[in-house]
């Protein structure tokens, strides 16, 4: 049977946020032994049984003694007692010391570190058709994209320490991660040949032609009254907003067989 990457890896999960704990998630589906602390050794949260899949729980305080983990894994800037040869991974909010946001808590509010770095949980996702992209997610993406960067350096500082010997301590900065996925999902290009580059829409509702549809996407731009009467057509008659992240070609044709070809409607 082929050995898992990480077996024999013994990793203390002392995190509490949802960076920390996904950071031994990850581990744990690649072999490694994690260890968390659990007060009846079993979990009972909304998400705990997927975050605590394949990890081993102790009895409170059992993990009091860290001596033998390669990996600890702790919130904040806690004093954290580790060997030469240790790793530890600190979840923060934002780069320890920092003048602006270093005050922040580990476990700050998800909202609070979206709202700084520009990503929006509860606007509507046609702003980019309107030549105002935006940036939106439901999902808590600073604390994940921190916890994949996370377990990704701590891979790094294993293979690393497998050379050198020596350990090292990382930091996993929320605020850092949703900078970086915010990054990724800006990105523009230029200088793509027109037959390469991908086309915004694929399709105009029947009856309607493609100008059309640009005109009243630019007096949705230019007007906001427009931009919120665009809005509501869009949502009309939808039980949940969302749900509903279909491409723009194919809400469209929805809409103008809803409304019996209303688009032009003031």
């Amino acid at each position: 049977m082929n050995r898992l990457p990480y077996e024999d890896v013994r990793i203390v999960e002392q995190s509490t946020t949802l960076t920390g704990r996904l950071v031994g998630l990850l581990f744990a589906d690649q072999g490694a032994d994690v260890f968390v602390e659990r007060e009846d050794g079993s979990t009972s949260g909304e998400h705990d049984a997927y975050l605590d899949r394949g990890k081993i729980a102790v009895p409170p305080r059992g993990l009091a003694d860290t001596s033998s983990a390669d990996v600890i894994i702790a919130d904040g800037t806690i004093p954290v007692s580790r060997t030469a040869s240790q790793i530890v991974l600190r979840v923060t909010a934002a780069i320890p010391g920092d003048d602006t946001y270093g005050h922040l808590a580990a476990d700050c509010s998800e909202d609070l570190l979206s709202a700084l770095v520009g990503i929006f949980t509860d606007m509507a996702g046609f702003g980019r058709v309107l030549g105002r992209p935006v940036i939106y997610t439901p999902l808590p993406i600073c604390s994940v994209y921190a916890g994949v960067l996370g377990a990704i350096a701590v891979g790094a500082a294993i293979v690393d320490r497998e050379r050198t010997g020596a350990g090292r301590e990382i930091v996993a900065s929320r605020l850092a991660g949703g900078l970086s996925a915010i990054g990724a999902l800006t990105m523009t290009s230029s200088g793509i040949p027109p037959h390469l580059a991908p086309s915004r829409l694929v399709g105009v509702p029947a009856g309607l032609t493609q100008e059309r549809l640009q005109e009243i996407l630019l007096d949705a731009a230019r007007d906001p009254a427009r931009e919120l009467w665009l809005a509501q057509r869009r949502y009309a008659g939808r039980r949940s907003a969302r749900r509903f992240s279909p491409p723009m070609a194919g809400w469209c044709c929805r809409w103008w067989r809803r409304t019996g070809g209303s688009l032009n409607a003031s």
